[in-house]
C-alpha cells in the first residue's frame, strides 16, 4: 500500500474526520518531509462544520491518539501526519521480504486477453532505429500486462507484402546472384534493393518490371513465389536473430500478405452498411463529420491499402483470440490512420470496437556522426547493438573487471543500454538516442540500474546467509534515519508505481522509479555498514534484499538482463 492509503487506512474510523468529505482523495504527500508525510487539507469541511480551516486542523489534531503516527500536526488549515518510523518501517520490509520478485502483483487480468501489435517490421528492409520505440515499448508492455495476469498475445505484424518485394527480385535478377545470395543473406538482398533504387531514376523501366513481379507474386507464378519465399525466410532469419538478442519473443507472426484473399468481406462490409463511397475512381470511407477526413480503401487501379488491411486483420484476431484489449505500438506519425480505421469499425458496430486503442510515441534519433548505417540514412540496430556491445566490454575492461562471462555480460549491458534509452523517457517525447552516456555506469542509465543490482548481490554474497533465511529484528530503530526512511518510503512505493505504469501504459514511470531507487539505496550504502568487525546487521541486509528484488523485478519488466556480477 501506498504511504497515503496507511494514513487513510490508520484514520478512516474517526468519526470526526470521515463526514460527508471524501477523506482518501483529500489526502496528499507533503512537500517537505520536515512538514510530515501526508497532508490533510480541512478546507473542504469548513462549510459544513462553520469554522475556519485553521480552527478545523486544530481540533482534528486533538482527537487523534493512534500508534501509527509520532505526532500529527495542524499547520495554517492542515493536518500533517507524521508516521510512526519504525512501525511503517516493519510493515513495508517484512511485506516486501514475503512477496519477493513478485513485490506488487496482482492477479488484475485474470480471464481477460490482451493483444499487442508491436515491432511489425517491413521484411523488405533492414530493422533501424525506427523499429525501436515499437519494439521494446511493446515488449514491455506486454511484460507489465503478463505481470499483473493477463493473457497476453505479441504480435508482430510482418510488412511481408506490397511492391518493394518486385523491387528486391528486380534488383536480384538484374545485379545480384543465387551464390552471392547464399554467401551474404540478408546483406545481399538488402545491397540489390538498394542498388535499384540509386538506378530506377535513370532507368524508370525498372518500375514497371517491379511492379509486374509483385502482380506475378499476387497472381502464384512459380518463379516469382520461390525468389519471393526464399528472400522472406532469409530475412525473417536476421529478424529473429536481433530479436533473440533483444530478448524478445513474439506470439503470432502473421504478416499482410495472409490478408491478401480476405479483404473482400470487409469491402463488401462496407458496401452494405453504406459507407463505401467512390471518389476519382477510388473508394473511400468520408469521416468528415468526425474531423477525421476520407479514408482511403481501395486505390482506383483496385489495389488495397494498410486501412483494408488492417481492417482484415483486427476481425481475424478478434475471430481468434476474442480480445478484450488490442493495442498498436506505433510512432505518432500514425495516430490519423489509427483513428480513422478504429472510426469505421465503431460505425461497423464491431463487438471490438471500444477494445482498440493506438499507442504512440515520439521519434527516436542518434546524435550526428555517432553511428552510421551501412544501407541508407537510418542506423541499423544489429549496428546499434554490435558498437554498444565492443564500447561495453572496453569499459569492462578498463574497470579492470574479473568476470569470466565478460562477452555475454558485455551483450547485456549493451542491449539493457539500448532498451533503457528507449523506456527511459515519457513515450511521446522525442529523444535523442546517445550510446556514449547510456553505457555510463553513473546517471540515469541501464548500467547504472545493473551495477547497483550486482552490488546488492556481492553485499548479500560477503555475509555467507541464505537469501531465503535474511529478515528484520523485531527492533528497526537503527534503520529508520531520515535517508534511510526516505529509502523506505520509495520501496513502498513500488507497487502503486506498477499500478500507474499499467493504467497509464507508461514504462518510463518504472525506469524514473528504479533510478531514484538506486540514487536512495547508493546514499544508503554509503551512510552504513550491512558488515561491521565481522557482524551482519541484518535489518540492513534486509533492505539490500528488498531493493536486489525489486531492481530485478523493475529490469525484468523492462526487458534488461539483471548482472549478478560486474
Amino acid at each position: 500500500m501506498n504511504l497515503k492509503d496507511y494514513v487513510y487506512l490508520n484514520i478512516k474510523n474517526i468519526p470526526e474526520l470521515n463526514t460527508d468529505v471524501d477523506l482518501n482523495n483529500l489526502l496528499i504527500y507533503t512537500i517537505d518531509s520536515s512538514l510530515g508525510d501526508v497532508s490533510l487539507p480541512c478546507f473542504s469541511y469548513a462549510k459544513k462544520l462553520h469554522l475556519s480551516p485553521m480552527q478545523i486542523a486544530n481540533n482534528f489534531a486533538t482527537t487523534i491518539n493512534c500508534d501509527a503516527f509520532e505526532k500529527v500536526e495542524a499547520v495554517n488549515g492542515y493536518l500533517n501526519f507524521f508516521v510512526n518510523k519504525q512501525k511503517f518501517a516493519t510493515e513495508v520490509l517484512n511485506e516486501a521480504l514475503n512477496e519477493g520478485i513478485n513485490l506488487g502483483k496482482k492477479n488484475l487480468g485474470e480471464g481477460k486477453v490482451v493483444c499487442i501489435d508491436y515491432s511489425s517490421i517491413n521484411l523488405a528492409k533492414y530493422m533501424h532505429i525506427g523499429h525501436l520505440g515499437t519494439t521494446i515499448i511493446g515488449n514491455t508492455l506486454k511484460n507489465i500486462y503478463n505481470f499483473f495476469g493477463y493473457k497476453v498475445y505479441g504480435l508482430n505484424y510482418l510488412g511481408n507484402y506490397g511492391t518493394p518485394f518486385g523491387k528486391m527480385i528486380t534488383g536480384y535478377l538484374h545485379y545480384g546472384s543465387k551464390e552471392d545470395v547464399e554467401k551474404r543473406g540478408v546483406d545481399a538482398i538488402q545491397e540489390y534493393y538498394v542498388k535499384f533504387n540509386q538506378e530506377v531514376d535513370n532507368h524508370p523501366e525498372l518500375m514497371d518490371e517491379a511492379r509486374l513481379w509483385f502482380k506475378k507474386i499476387e497472381d502464384g507464378d512459380k518463379e516469382a513465389l520461390e525468389i519471393y519465399n526464399w528472400f522472406i525466410e532469409i530475412s525473417l532469419v536476421e529478424a529473429k536473430r536481433i530479436y533473440k538478442l533483444l530478448n524478445i519473443t513474439f506470439d503470432d507472426w502473421t504478416g499482410e500478405a495472409y490478408y491478401n484473399d480476405k479483404m473482400t468481406p470487409v469491402i463488401n462490409e462496407l458496401e452494405q452498411k453504406g459507407l463505401l463511397k467512390e471518389s476519382e475512381g477510388a473508394k473511400v470511407v468520408d469521416l468528415e463529420k468526425f474531423n477525421l477526413g476520407t479514408c482511403l480503401i481501395l486505390k482506383s487501379d483496385g489495389s488495397s491499402l494498410y486501412a483494408t488491411r488492417d481492417l482484415a486483420a483486427v476481425e481475424d484476431r478478434y475471430n481468434k483470440y476474442k480480445f478484450d484489449l488490442c493495442l498498436y505500438v506505433t510512432d505518432v506519425a500514425q495516430k490519423l490512420h489509427f483513428a480513422q480505421w478504429f472510426k469505421i469499425c465503431e460505425l461497423l458496430n464491431k463487438p471490438y470496437a471500444k477494445n482498440l486503442q493506438h499507442i504512440y510515441y515520439g521519434r527516436y534519433s542518434l546524435p550526428t556522426g555517432k553511428i552510421g548505417s551501412r544501407f541508407g540514412k537510418q542506423a541499423l540496430i544489429s549496428d546499434m547493438i554490435d558498437s554498444a556491445y565492443k564500447k561495453a566490454k572496453d569499459i569492462m575492461l578498463t574497470r579492470g573487471t574479473k568476470v569470466e562471462d565478460i562477452d555475454k555480460i558485455a551483450m547485456d549491458i549493451a542491449v539493457g543500454a539500448i532498451c533503457f534509452g528507449v523506456v527511459k523517457n515519457e513515450k511521446t517525447k522525442d529523444s535523442v538516442f546517445d550510446l556514449e552516456k547510456a553505457l555510463s555506469f553513473e546517471g540515469e542509465t541501464s548500467p547504472y540500474l545493473q551495477y547497483t543490482f550486482a552490488r546488492c548481490n556481492s553485499i548479500i554474497s560477503k555475509t555467507k546467509i541464505n537469501e531465503d533465511n535474511i529478515k528484520l529484528n523485531n527492533d528497526v530503530s537503527d534503520i529508520v534515519s531520515t535517508n534511510t526512511f526516505e529509502l523506505i518510503k520509495h520501496i513502498n512505493g513500488y507497487e502503486e508505481t506498477l499500478l500507474n505504469a499499467l493504467n497509464k501504459q507508461e514504462p518510463s514511470f518504472i525506469s524514473k522509479y528504479l533510478i531514484n531507487l538506486c540514487s536512495l539505496f547508493n546514499r544508503f550504502y554509503n551512510e552504513n555498514r550491512v558488515i561491521e568487525n565481522g557482524i551482519v546487521n541484518q535489518n540492513k541486509l534486509a533492505i539490500v534484499k528488498v531493493v536486489k528484488n525489486i531492481l530485478f523485478s523493475g529490469l525484468m519488466l523492462l526487458g534488461i538482463s539483471p548482472i549478478n556480477k560486474m
